[in-house]
Protein backbone atom coordinates (compact mmCIF):
# COMPACT_ATOMS: atom_id res chain seq x y z
CA UNK A 1 0.00 0.00 0.00
CA UNK A 2 1.33 3.22 -0.72
CA UNK A 3 1.03 6.37 1.10
CA UNK A 4 1.70 9.40 -1.30
CA UNK A 5 -1.34 10.99 -0.92
CA UNK A 6 -1.33 13.90 1.42
CA UNK A 7 -3.70 13.85 4.43
CA UNK A 8 -3.61 17.58 6.22
CA UNK A 9 -3.01 17.93 9.48
CA UNK A 10 -5.24 20.23 12.30
CA UNK A 11 -2.64 23.13 12.14
CA UNK A 12 -2.98 23.18 8.04
CA UNK A 13 -5.89 25.18 8.33
CA UNK A 14 -4.15 28.06 9.80
CA UNK A 15 -1.75 28.37 6.69
CA UNK A 16 -4.55 28.80 4.09
CA UNK A 17 -4.55 32.01 2.77
CA UNK A 18 -7.01 34.84 4.14
CA UNK A 19 -10.37 35.89 2.43
CA UNK A 20 -10.06 38.54 0.51
CA UNK A 21 -12.80 40.34 1.88
CA UNK A 22 -12.60 40.88 5.74
CA UNK A 23 -15.17 39.52 7.77
CA UNK A 24 -16.55 42.51 9.44
CA UNK A 25 -17.02 43.99 5.73
CA UNK A 26 -19.19 40.93 5.04
CA UNK A 27 -21.29 41.30 8.02
CA UNK A 28 -21.54 45.11 7.37
CA UNK A 29 -23.36 43.77 3.05
CA UNK A 30 -25.55 41.60 5.27
CA UNK A 31 -29.12 42.53 4.83
CA UNK A 32 -31.49 41.15 6.85
CA UNK A 33 -34.27 38.32 5.87
CA UNK A 34 -37.46 40.76 6.45
CA UNK A 35 -35.89 43.05 3.85
CA UNK A 36 -34.79 40.54 1.72
CA UNK A 37 -38.15 38.55 1.92
CA UNK A 38 -40.15 42.16 1.13
CA UNK A 39 -37.97 42.95 -1.61
CA UNK A 40 -38.70 39.64 -3.18
CA UNK A 41 -42.57 40.05 -2.78
CA UNK A 42 -42.76 43.72 -4.19
CA UNK A 43 -40.00 42.04 -7.31
CA UNK A 44 -42.95 39.15 -7.86
CA UNK A 45 -46.01 41.25 -7.15
CA UNK A 46 -44.35 44.28 -9.62
CA UNK A 47 -43.76 41.98 -12.05
CA UNK A 48 -47.26 40.51 -11.45
CA UNK A 49 -49.06 43.30 -11.74
CA UNK A 50 -46.98 44.76 -14.96
CA UNK A 51 -48.03 41.67 -16.55
CA UNK A 52 -51.70 41.65 -15.65
CA UNK A 53 -52.08 45.01 -16.99
CA UNK A 54 -50.25 44.19 -20.22
CA UNK A 55 -52.82 41.56 -20.77
CA UNK A 56 -55.37 43.72 -19.67
CA UNK A 57 -54.70 46.38 -22.37
CA UNK A 58 -54.10 43.39 -24.52
CA UNK A 59 -57.08 42.24 -24.12
CA UNK A 60 -58.90 45.69 -24.97
CA UNK A 61 -56.87 45.91 -28.34
CA UNK A 62 -58.04 42.46 -29.18
CA UNK A 63 -61.94 42.92 -27.98
CA UNK A 64 -61.90 40.25 -25.18
CA UNK A 65 -65.38 40.01 -23.63
CA UNK A 66 -66.43 42.56 -21.18
CA UNK A 67 -66.69 40.08 -18.48
CA UNK A 68 -63.41 38.14 -19.10
CA UNK A 69 -61.62 41.93 -19.01
CA UNK A 70 -62.98 42.75 -15.94
CA UNK A 71 -61.95 39.79 -14.58
CA UNK A 72 -58.49 40.68 -15.35
CA UNK A 73 -59.06 44.37 -14.43
CA UNK A 74 -59.41 43.38 -11.00
CA UNK A 75 -57.38 40.87 -9.95
CA UNK A 76 -55.01 43.60 -11.48
CA UNK A 77 -56.45 45.59 -8.87
CA UNK A 78 -55.57 43.07 -5.98
CA UNK A 79 -52.33 42.78 -7.35
CA UNK A 80 -51.97 46.49 -7.42
CA UNK A 81 -53.10 46.89 -4.14
CA UNK A 82 -50.97 43.84 -2.46
CA UNK A 83 -47.98 45.90 -4.07
CA UNK A 84 -48.52 48.87 -2.48
CA UNK A 85 -48.95 47.31 1.26
CA UNK A 86 -45.62 45.52 0.25
CA UNK A 87 -43.93 48.49 -0.64
CA UNK A 88 -45.27 50.41 2.58
CA UNK A 89 -43.96 47.63 4.56
CA UNK A 90 -40.79 47.78 3.07
CA UNK A 91 -40.23 51.46 3.42
CA UNK A 92 -41.04 50.63 6.89
CA UNK A 93 -38.69 48.16 7.48
CA UNK A 94 -35.45 50.08 5.49
CA UNK A 95 -36.54 52.94 7.95
CA UNK A 96 -36.78 50.99 11.39
CA UNK A 97 -33.24 48.93 10.10
CA UNK A 98 -31.78 52.18 9.10
CA UNK A 99 -32.15 53.66 13.37
CA UNK A 100 -31.76 50.22 14.64
CA UNK A 101 -28.77 49.15 12.76
CA UNK A 102 -27.66 52.75 12.54
CA UNK A 103 -26.58 52.12 9.00
CA UNK A 104 -28.00 54.86 6.81
CA UNK A 105 -27.46 53.25 3.67
CA UNK A 106 -30.90 51.48 3.99
CA UNK A 107 -32.33 54.45 3.43
CA UNK A 108 -31.46 54.23 -0.16
CA UNK A 109 -33.77 51.44 -0.14
CA UNK A 110 -36.76 54.11 0.38
CA UNK A 111 -36.45 55.85 -3.48
CA UNK A 112 -37.67 52.67 -5.47
CA UNK A 113 -40.29 51.32 -2.44
CA UNK A 114 -41.25 54.68 -2.93
CA UNK A 115 -41.40 54.88 -7.12
CA UNK A 116 -43.26 52.03 -6.90
CA UNK A 117 -45.86 52.75 -4.31
CA UNK A 118 -47.23 55.99 -6.09
CA UNK A 119 -47.50 53.77 -9.10
CA UNK A 120 -49.71 51.05 -7.49
CA UNK A 121 -51.50 53.75 -5.90
CA UNK A 122 -52.02 55.31 -9.13
CA UNK A 123 -53.15 52.19 -11.25
CA UNK A 124 -55.28 51.29 -8.12
CA UNK A 125 -57.47 54.26 -8.75
CA UNK A 126 -57.24 53.88 -12.76
CA UNK A 127 -58.70 50.53 -11.43
CA UNK A 128 -61.21 51.53 -9.45
CA UNK A 129 -62.16 54.59 -11.56
CA UNK A 130 -62.73 51.81 -14.62
CA UNK A 131 -64.79 49.92 -12.82
CA UNK A 132 -67.19 52.14 -11.33
CA UNK A 133 -67.61 53.37 -14.84
CA UNK A 134 -68.32 50.49 -16.01
CA UNK A 135 -70.80 49.30 -13.60
CA UNK A 136 -72.69 52.52 -14.68
CA UNK A 137 -74.03 55.27 -12.42
CA UNK A 138 -77.26 53.68 -11.97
Amino acid sequence: MRDDHYTPKPDDNARLPAISEPADARAQRHIPVLLRLIRRAVLFLGLETLALALYYVSGNLQHFLEIDIMTILRVTGISAIALALFCAAGMAASIWFAIAQKRPAFLLRLIPYGILLVLAAALTVFVLTVDLLSAGLA
